[in-house]
């Protein structure tokens, strides 16, 4: 996997879920109620130079303002790189294979548009074991297919998904054997399944697209996805090991952006530039206190 040209380190990349305001990916219409221009605006102003946009956003802003006018809005504003989400069941068949196909072709058409970095994929939610031969050479295809309209894929490891863990992740990507396809490595997740930290630095930086930052309490409530979307914390305010994180990503030599993926009931009621500042600020002090 090639990293993008020009990258350094230490940019910060704003989730879609970090600026959505109030919604969430288990609601039924998960477009955000933040008009976008102003969502840019506030979030380039904290200091991000990275937005994320999800699939619901993305169909609205296509059928609204229209992509052009998205893409200008970002660039005014001094946004350097689009991450888009979230593309799951990809190597899946039947309804679930019909319904991300739909997603994946929205996507892919924004990436032609807008300044995309890269496009998150996760596995599927569901019991039903698929061949890993299987997946990677839907991988392949998909990373090809990326690859044509400029963006990276990045593959990410969810603790309550059949790519569980970065090894997983890593089989399925050796096996794919893409430049346009990587890791994304999110904390919450890997802290979820623990795993170690320090096994991080094995991985070689040139295979991992992104990173999220996050924290959350020790204990997980409710079920793991509950738990993901409704109590993930500021970086500094919960149980996960940060520091070591952070050390171990920079070890493997990555220079890609650091994403901020805040999601919890809390913050979503909170008043949408405090949420994004408080975000951007506390993961700033997070790399800060990491060198």
């Amino acid at each position: 996997m090639i990293q993008a040209e020009g990258e350094h380190a230490d940019v910060l990349l704003a989730s879609c879920w970090t600026t959505a305001g109030a919604t969430s990916p288990l609601d039924e219409d998960q477009r955000s109620g933040v008009d976008f221009e102003t969502r840019v605006a506030i979030t380039a102003d904290t200091g991000f130079r990275g937005f994320g946009i999800t699939h619901a956003d993305i169909v609205e802003l296509d059928n609204s303002i229209g992509l052009e006018e998205a893409r200008d809005i970002l660039l005014d504003n001094g946004i350097q790189f689009v991450e888009l989400e979230m593309l799951m069941d990809w190597f899946t068949s039947g309804q679930s294979r019909t319904s991300s196909d739909l997603v994946r072709r929205d996507l892919l058409a924004a990436a032609q548009i807008l300044p995309v970095r890269h496009i998150k994929v996760g596995a599927t939610y569901g019991i039903t074991s698929w061949p890993t031969n299987l997946i990677a050479h839907e991988l392949n295809e998909l990373a090809s297919q990326a690859a044509d309209v400029g963006a990276l894929i990045a593959v990410e490891p969810q603790a309550m998904a059949n790519i569980r863990s970065p090894k997983d992740a890593l089989e399925v990507l050796e096996m794919a054997d893409h430049p346009a396809a990587g890791l994304m490595l999110d904390i919450w997740h890997l802290e979820r399944i623990g795993f170690p930290m320090n096994d991080i630095r094995q991985i070689p930086s040139e295979i991992i697209v992104s990173t999220e930052l996050n924290d959350a309490p020790a204990h997980v409530e409710g079920s793991l996805l509950e738990d993901t979307v409704n109590g993930r914390l500021l970086c500094g305010e919960g149980s996960f090991d940060i520091p070591g994180f952070i050390e171990a990503v920079r070890a493997t030599g990555y220079r890609g952006p650091w994403g901020v993926e805040i999601l919890s009931h809390v913050h979503r009621v909170r008043p949408v530039e405090d949420a994004i500042r408080d975000a951007h600020d506390t993961a700033r002090l997070a790399l800060q206190a990491s060198r």
